[in-house]
């Protein structure tokens, strides 16, 4: 054999003929078979006989009744069989990959799937797409917008409002914070708590956590008083974080979405504020990755799972500034016209002058 050939390619062998061959070893007749698939006997025999010399071997032994596969010809039909199926497979797999109904995706989280609605929506496009295999990677904001870029990230799920900074932006939902606290606790009876309430006690930050920005926003209230909030920031995760609360060693902050299967003990009250004590939901992906699952799970997103309220009203928001900033901008065009107007002045005659 030269070395870098195939021996398919070598010996001139073709799917279609191996596929006829195996019709034979089927039907154990040449005219049973040339009848099933409507084929010329003679055209029949003729393929059959091309594979056979290219092969160098007898596939069946022949008789007046019909065709019986020999040891070699056996042999060959149970290994074909196999390949024909692997590769029939490969064609169905790859045409599903393309569509995007199989295939690898890989989100990035930096928030609990414990709970809430992007628990729901993954949990809904799985068994959607069972054919699509679902990768999950943790990590901080930076570790997710760094998989992005690098692509070993398909799409990340972060805190925060869109940033296109940090790469192609979709609004989700927003989640509202919650206060965990020790079941013996004296705000544990509470139906909501207040931001006030937080500025004597410790805060808990895992970690990968919501409850970084949730004390950042804290600070900014309490700062306007010289003030500043007392926290315990911790490599930890989730699960210990609730322990150390469980332990009475101080509260933490979570959104909705971390709030399922909390530990005895512990229990989760709304943070007071109205929007100020909603987190938003932004998910994240890179516009030139074209892979058909991505494509698929971005619109399954923006068809079910999108705020569109919010949008709408975050799109209001935006448009009316832009036209503020235009009006403000013709303003002062108008105003400068104005002053250089003024500041022609109509030429006087000496003679009316001296008049």
């Amino acid at each position: 054999m030269r070395a870098g050939v195939k021996p398919s390619r070598r010996l001139g062998l073709d799917l279609a003929s191996v596929r006829l061959v195996l019709a034979i070893a089927e039907h154990r007749s040449l005219r049973r078979t040339a009848t099933a698939i409507g084929m010329s006997e003679a055209a029949l025999s003729h393929r059959l006989r091309a594979l056979e010399d290219a092969l160098t071997v007898s596939l069946f032994h022949r008789s007046s009744i019909g065709v019986e596969p020999t040891k070699a010809g056996a042999a060959f039909f149970e290994e074909a069989r196999e390949a024909l199926r692997v590769l029939d497979l490969a064609v169905i797999n790859a045409a599903a990959t393309s569509r995007g109904t199989a295939g690898k995706l890989t989100l990035g989280l930096t928030t609990s799937l414990s709970a809430g609605r992007l628990r729901t929506a993954l949990s809904a496009y799985a068994e959607e797409h069972p054919e699509v295999d679902l990768q999950f990677v943790e990590g901080d904001r930076f570790r997710m917008v760094e998989g992005i870029s690098s692509r070993a990230i398909d799409i990340a799920v972060l805190h925060g409002a869109p940033d296109d900074k940090l790469g192609e932006p979709l609004l989700l939902w927003h989640e509202r914070l919650h206060v965990l606290i020790a079941q013996d606790h004296p705000l544990s009876g509470c139906s909501e708590v207040q931001w006030s309430d937080l500025e004597e006690e410790t805060l808990l930050v895992a970690a990968q956590s919501v409850a970084a920005e949730a004390v950042k926003l804290l600070a900014g209230r309490m700062g306007r008083h010289g003030r500043r909030p007392v926290t315990r920031s911790h490599s930890i995760s989730r699960e210990t974080v609730l322990s150390m609360v469980g332990m009475g060693l101080g509260l933490t902050l979570m959104i909705e979405s971390a709030l399922g299967s909390l530990p005895q003990g512990v229990v989760a009250i709304p943070l007071a504020g109205g929007d100020q004590a909603l987190v938003p939901l932004t998910a994240y992906r890179d516009p030139s990755n074209d892979h058909p699952p991505l494509r698929r799970f971005w619109s399954f997103l923006k068809r079910g799972y999108v705020d569109a309220a919010r949008v709408a009203a975050a799109c209001d928001t935006d448009r009316r500034a832009l036209a503020k900033a235009r009006s403000e901008a013709m303003n002062r065009a108008s105003i400068g016209a104005t002053s250089l107007a003024g500041s022609v002045g109509v030429p006087v005659s000496r003679a009316s002058t001296s008049a």
